[in-house]
């Protein structure tokens, strides 16, 4: 297929549910809002040298390519949390809840069109995917970062990274039993191979409800307000807004995110890793900017110890409805550094970061009450979809 060009109108990303080595004809979803989305791989070449020879003689891949995908998009409801790993029902256990869990890895599709050719999201069968689009299919994907960033008069953005262990690039043809997967197995004994017997297709319903057709699904999130609610900060520095003994301050700006540091799990006889572990624990990190009133006092130097643990809870309200649609809780966070910023004509503001320690059972809970996101991890791989459901809830409800 001839690309002049190709365009984001005409481009989409889909991914399955773990494990990557199981069939992925059923149980693809396309991630939503979806911003900006790169690729980079480089090879991990050993080049070497003899003496004789002013030139290297030859060359040897040691392991697999390292291969990454970075993903921006626009906040809606959780959904693309819970494809890429997360847990998203705070009532029930901590974002990383599924961190040590095995076989967690998926597949990502890149679909690339061009402008001839309709949206994604437009085709209603399955036959007119065929031909039309160039597939970059990542496999045994791994979320590595996430950062969630909401301010004051701007949509909730987030900014991810991933890394993957192997890459297919062909045109989707849309075989009698779909295209290959892309994934290696790592599960079987002996060295990882590709995995040759289990497809994937491409069908209108893996596109469904990623745009603003689906009335679940806000066109993009706006923080008309961010509520923080914590208990008395005992850092001398600046006061929060609020009134004792539940401050509820009025911030302008929140940024929360960690890295995963994992570890590829290598064996002789073999270029793929069987195994890709999270190094525990993982240290979060939150940004905040917000008004300040008064100076709590205090000597700094009485503090250094760190002894002090927070817990902070943001509300992130719906500009239009005044509904509260993300709530990020940070349990026992230390303050790193503080700072103030005052000028002409504006009122001062306080910029405060945090670290805490996350795992499956600590750190950062997120909840989404508009909705509820149902993943079937057991049955996945026998073709069980994400699927997301109106609860009607408020943000008076208990989450």
């Amino acid at each position: 297929m001839a690309t002049n060009r190709i365009t984001y109108g005409q481009s989409a990303i889909a991914v399955s549910q773990p494990p990557a080595n199981s069939d992925n004809t059923k149980n693809l979803t396309g991630l939503k809002r979806v911003q900006s989305a790169s690729i980079d791989f480089a090879f991990a070449r050993e080049r070497f040298k003899q003496i004789g020879s002013p030139d290297y003689v030859g060359q040897v891949q040691v392991k697999n390519a390292d291969i990454g995908l970075n993903v921006n998009y626009l906040y809606s409801n959780g959904t693309n949390e819970a494809i890429m790993g997360l847990n998203v029902d705070g009532r029930v256990g901590t974002a990383l809840k599924y961190i040590k869990k095995e076989n967690q890895d998926r597949n990502y599709y890149i679909l690339m069109g061009t402008g001839e050719n309709e949206a994604p999201n437009k085709l209603d069968s399955v036959g007119k995917f065929k031909n039309k689009f160039n597939i970059m299919a990542l496999g045994n994907v791994f979320l590595d970062s996430y950062s969630l960033s909401a301010s004051v008069g701007a949509p909730l953005s987030v900014t991810s990274s991933l890394s993957a262990y192997n890459v297919v690039m062909n045109q989707y043809n849309d075989k009698t039993n779909g295209e290959t997967i892309p994934a290696i197995d790592t599960t079987k004994v002996g060295p990882g191979e590709p995995v040759l017997d289990e497809n994937y297709k491409i069908t209108p319903s893996v596109f469904q409800n990623t745009t603003n057709r689906d009335g679940n699904i806000h066109a993009a999130f706006a923080a008309g307000d961010i509520e923080l609610i914590l208990s008395t900060v005992n850092e001398p520095g600046i006061e929060f807004t609020g009134s004792n003994p539940v401050r509820s301050a009025t911030i302008e700006s929140v940024d929360v995110g960690f890295n995963v540091d994992r570890t590829d799990l290598y064996g002789l006889g073999s270029m793929y890793p069987y195994g890709k572990r999270a190094i525990l624990p993982i240290l979060g990190t939150l940004n905040f900017s917000a008004l300040a009133t008064e100076f709590t006092s205090g000597n700094l130097n009485t503090f250094l110890s760190g002894e002090h643990n927070y817990n902070f809870t943001f509300n992130i309200k719906d500009n239009c409805s005044g509904l509260t649609g993300l709530q990020v809780i940070v349990e026992n966070a230390q303050l790193d550094s503080q700072g103030l910023g005052e000028t002409i004509g504006d009122n001062a503001s306080i910029t405060a970061t945090f670290g805490f320690s996350m795992s499956d059972v600590s750190g950062l809970k997120i909840s989404t009450p508009p909705l509820i996101v149902n993943q079937a991890w057991p049955t996945a791989s026998a073709g069980a979809t994400l699927s997301v459901q109106a609860t009607g809830r408020t943000s008076t409800d208990t989450l």
